[in-house]
Order: structure tokens, then C-alpha cells, then sequence
């Protein structure tokens, strides 16, 4: 008898313990911000940021979460922040079955996601390969380079679970209960963000959208309009960026004025490296700026959830940021080199990607 009140009592008391420390998240003056997926890349460009106060958040914490079957390597992130002693970068696994006909419904993951919402103040969905055309009902195109498929399916059914979806009334998205939850995509994560809410993609831009075949075509556009460096493509100088250095239109005037103090005169320059595009937009998605042609979305937010935001260039490279980075060059012609910093500073356009950080602190910090 003593035996089993012993044991009732232990039961009590974890029970107790676990309702505690899931409600005691609440009271701790960290702001929790969860990184989906991240590659040691962007762990150390987000390091950077963090310890340079270009993200400039008081008590921040990040929650890398990976998904067990995507193929962005735990063990090596894991590596990367003890060997760098980064103690606010935590490392976390979920488990989970995810299929091409599971994503946008309740499923083994959905518990996961809920407790990851409960228990933090923003996510962020970073950039990588191309989105598995099956996942917004297309044929696969051959150019596409669909490397990472369980990864996407994770992320995008996540953003499903937080954001909803056209013609969906199965699950109320999480953001419903927490409206001002920050999500913020970029590159490959703005992407996912307009796929999973029922939006769909061109699969490769000069194909697609300007209708070419060949790089030494796409390498006669106006740089304004290549969103990669196709000089690789053809070219073997080690030198070479592969990204690309393009200027922008800002669509959504009220919210860069509100929150990036711009003017619908800037036209900043960012840096790129995909070769797809947004097409259909999905629900309750906003188009805050194109290219300068109008043909290819660069950032976009949401209708109703204001810290939404996503972007489909890259303001988070650490290489960005770091005047010390390599040096390199965006043409086999170019006789200096220089740094993606020196760069970005010398086109004008480094204080535009300083502001999104700004922006990206000033919503996750806490009163």
C-alpha cells in the first residue's frame, strides 16, 4: 500500500512539474525565436548578427528544430554550437511521418507544431533548395532542384498549421490565438510561407517567366532581372559570387514607410540566389515588393497577421555583414575584388538590410 501511494504521489508530482514548466515559459523574460531546419550557415550568419547587436533583442533565445528524416544535418549544427560555445542557440529534434498527402491536414507532427507555437515568440524559415512541385499540385519541372523533399514537407506543413489555407476550414491556424506571433520568411522560406497557404510557383524564371533557354541569354539581360550569378554556370574563376546583386521595388508603401522609414523613391539593392519565383498567390498574402519589372515578387506579408513578413532575397548572410568575409567578384571581367559588404555599402544598400533587422527586433522584443 505504501508502495503504491508512493508511486501515485511520483505520478502526481511529474504531472505537476511538466504543467509548471510548460506554463512557466510565460513568465521568463527570454524571447524565444524558433530557426526551422538551419544549416550550419545560417546559424553562424545568424551568430553574427546576434553578437554584432545587429539583431539587437535583450534575453534572446534560438530553438533550432529539426525535423529527424530532413536532410539538413543535426549532427553538424550540434557540432558547430558547442565547438563555438554558443549558449543561446538550443538544439531540439522532432519526430514525425510526413507524406505529399498529409501536409495540410492534422497530423503526427501537429502536436509538435502546437507546443513549438505555445512556447516561443517568432520563427523564422530560412532559404535552401526548390520546393517538390507536388506539393502545389504541378508537374516537376527538369530544371528544378528538389534535393531537400522531407525538409519541405515539414516546413511546409508547419506554415500550414500557423497560417491556414485557401479553401481550408479543417484547422484553425495557430496565429488565430496569438495574432501578432512574429513568422518571418526569406529566400526559400518566403516560398513555403505562400505554397502552404495554397499559392504556387514558377519553377524557373528565365524559363518561365522571360522565356529563355540558354545562360549566355539570361547573362544579356539587365542585371536588374538575373536573380542568381549565372556566370557560374559557364565559368570556372573560384572568385565568382554566386548570388546576385539586383535592386527592388517597394509595392507596399505605407508598411516600409511605417516600418523601414523608406519612401516609394527607394529602390534598394538585395542580394539574391534562387532561379524560382512566386506565382498564385496564396491566402491572404500581400505583395510588398516586386522587381523592377514587376515580374518577380520580393517580399510579401499578410492581410491580417501583422508581424507576418517575407522576403525573397537574403539580408542574413553573415558575408553581408562582415567586412572581413572573402573577397570576390560578380563577373570574370571585374578587376577588384571585394567583399559582399564592401559591396552592398558601395551600391548604397547596406543601412536598407540594417533596417530589417531593426524591424525584425523591434517586433520580437518584449515590453
Amino acid at each position: 500500500m505504501k508502495k503504491l501511494l508512493l508511486l501515485s504521489f511520483i505520478v502526481f508530482y511529474a504531472s505537476f512539474s511538466g504543467i509548471y514548466a510548460q506554463n512557466s515559459y510565460h513568465k521568463t523574460d527570454k524571447t524565444r525565436v524558433i530557426l526551422v531546419n538551419p544549416g550550419v550557415f545560417y546559424l553562424k550568419s545568424l551568430a553574427y548578427l546576434t553578437d554584432k547587436k545587429i539583431i539587437d533583442i535583450k534575453n534572446l533565445e534560438y530553438q533550432a528544430v529539426f525535423y529527424t528524416k530532413n536532410e539538413i544535418s543535426y549532427d553538424e549544427a550540434e557540432k558547430y554550437v558547442n565547438e563555438n560555445n554558443i549558449p543561446y542557440i538550443k538544439l531540439k529534434k522532432i519526430d514525425g511521418k510526413l507524406t505529399k498527402d498529409n501536409l495540410y491536414k492534422k497530423n503526427s507532427c501537429t502536436n509538435s507544431f502546437n507546443a513549438l507555437f505555445e512556447n516561443s515568440d517568432g520563427i523564422i524559415f530560412l532559404g535552401g533548395w526548390d520546393i517538390p512541385a507536388v506539393a502545389y499540385e504541378q508537374k516537376t519541372n527538369l530544371l528544378a532542384g528538389i534535393r531537400t523533399p522531407n525538409r519541405h514537407y515539414f516546413e511546409l506543413s508547419f506554415l500550414y498549421h500557423l497560417l491556414g489555407r485557401n479553401g481550408d476550414k479543417k484547422i484553425r491556424p495557430l496565429l488565430d490565438k496569438k495574432p501578432s506571433y512574429a513568422v518571418f520568411g526569406i529566400c526559400l522560406g518566403m516560398q513555403t510561407m505562400n505554397v502552404a497557404t495554397g499559392g504556387d510557383m514558377y519553377q524557373d524564371i528565365p524559363s518561365d517567366i522571360y522565356g529563355l533557354k540558354y545562360v549566355e541569354d539570361v547573362l544579356a539581360l539587365d542585371k536588374n532581372k538575373m536573380h542568381r550569378n549565372y556566370w557560374r554556370n559557364i565559368n570556372t574563376d573560384l572568385d565568382l559570387d554566386s548570388h546576385s546583386f539586383h535592386r527592388i521595388k517597394l509595392t507596399d508603401n505605407l508598411f516600409f514607410k511605417t516600418h523601414f522609414n523608406l519612401s516609394e523613391n527607394d529602390i534598394p539593392y538585395v542580394c539574391s540566389s534562387h532561379h524560382q519565383a512566386i506565382n498564385k498567390i496564396g491566402k491572404d498574402i500581400i505583395v510588398a515588393a516586386t522587381s523592377l519589372d514587376g515580374k518577380v515578387v520580393e517580399a510579401i506579408r499578410h492581410k491580417y497577421y501583422e508581424n507576418v513578413f517575407g522576403v525573397q532575397f537574403h539580408p542574413e548572410f553573415y558575408t553581408l555583414h562582415d567586412p572581413n568575409s572573402k573577397k570576390i567578384k560578380m563577373t570574370p571581367d571585374d578587376q577588384e575584388l571585394l567583399t559582399e559588404h564592401q559591396m552592398l555599402k558601395k551600391l548604397g544598400s547596406y543601412k536598407f538590410h540594417l533596417k530589417y533587422w531593426e524591424y525584425f527586433s523591434k517586433v520580437l522584443k518584449k515590453d
